[in-house]
């Protein structure tokens, strides 16, 4: 029995020094001596051979193994927050890898792709209930997305100025600028979130109020273009940077849906997409595309060059989506793939997307 325990003993000390000794290399290959590497390598073939052939002279294989390691591996290195940094940063640099050439998440801001993905929404709420306390609130947005937000006057005094820019409404109240977001007063939401504008506030007083739903989260996959062309029905995220188009933001990416290929003729009839005479958005055909832009109505039509992709959102009810109806084809370089997974919240859309 004594014999048994001792053997089950020191396999495990063979195994947890096998596993010091990777992780010794993975964490210092690059930068210790030729000569210890090599004793490193030694001293493991010699605990290898003694581990299977002669146990006699195991415990001294171990402690010129353990030495071993340690010359490659100093233990003060590898003890406290020394290592867990190390082993941080690592794992940092791979997620950093995955984003740059595998996957890489993005957040829907806008009602552009409704109904198949949703932007930041709002729901009418003027006061804030049960589960909007200090301990559920956190649980409840970390599940839903949903979260309540007020905007309250921080002073008192009379309205100076109300200006609104496209990210959001400025109410200058004697002197103190409140910023209300452009989603609680956009002209589709400004009903449920705005209070009616007075000359003279209290400091207290609620400006605007609503349940905040936050925007689909998604994954988009970076290196699927690379073993196939983009195909009509995808949707995709591209950058801004070559769009030629003053309402378009050159430091952003868009996320619209890929309704005209390259060298196509593209127009609306009937709310459908005609590409080169042919309806083309079989697939999708729930969509209505309605006339804006540079398809402002049944005889324009965009022609696309060989590179260029015309990119629409699904919601292109007017004032719904800045899209290729307005600044045309994207090049094919600007592409950073197609949406795949919808991550978070786990709502309705959660899940593979279709």
């Amino acid at each position: 029995m004594k014999t048994f325990f001792k053997k089950r003993k020191q396999k495990k000390q063979y195994k947890e020094l096998m596993k010091s000794a990777k992780h010794a290399r993975n964490m210092r290959e690059d930068i210790a001596k030729e000569e210890d590497l090599c004793e490193l390598e030694q001293a493991k073939q010699d605990l290898i051979n003694s581990f299977e052939k002669d146990m006699e002279d195991f415990p001294k294989k171990i402690i010129l193994f353990e030495k071993a390691i340690n010359k490659v591996y100093p233990f003060h290195l590898r003890k406290g927050i020394r290592e867990q940094m190390e082993v941080f940063i690592v794992a940092i640099a791979a997620a950093m890898a995955i984003r740059a050439f595998f996957i890489e998440p993005f957040k829907i801001p806008t009602g552009s792709m409704q109904p198949t993905l949703n932007g930041i929404t709002v729901e009418a709420q003027n006061e804030r209930t049960f589960f909007d306390n200090p301990i559920t609130k956190f649980p409840k947005w970390l599940i839903t997305g949903e979260s309540y937000k007020e905007i309250i006057a921080q002073t008192s005094g009379p309205l100076i100025s109300a200006d609104q820019n496209r990210d959001a409404l400025i109410l200058n109240i004697n002197g103190v600028k409140h910023r209300i977001p452009f989603y609680m007063c956009s002209s589709q939401s400004a009903s449920k979130c705005l209070k009616p504008l007075k000359r003279y506030y209290q400091k207290g007083d609620i400006l605007a109020s609503a349940k905040v739903i936050t925007g689909d989260q998604i994954i988009v996959n970076k290196m699927i273009y690379n073993f196939r062309a983009p195909k009509r029905g995808d949707i995709s995220v591209f950058d801004t940077k070559n769009i030629k188009y003053d309402s378009v933001r050159k430091d952003t990416f868009y996320i619209k849906r890929m309704v005209g290929l390259p060298n196509e003729n593209i127009k609306i009839e009937n709310n459908k997409i005609i590409a080169n005479g042919v309806t083309a958005n079989k697939e999708f055909s729930f969509i209505n595309y309605n006339y804006a832009g540079k398809l402002s109505d049944a005889n324009q039509s965009i022609d696309l060059l060989d590179d260029q992709y015309l990119m629409l959102g699904d919601n292109t009810q007017p004032g719904m989506s800045l899209d290729g109806r307005f600044f045309g084809g994207v090049p094919r370089e600007d592409f950073r793939g197609p949406a795949e997974f919808v991550y978070w919240p786990f709502r309705e859309h959660w899940g593979i997307i279709r």
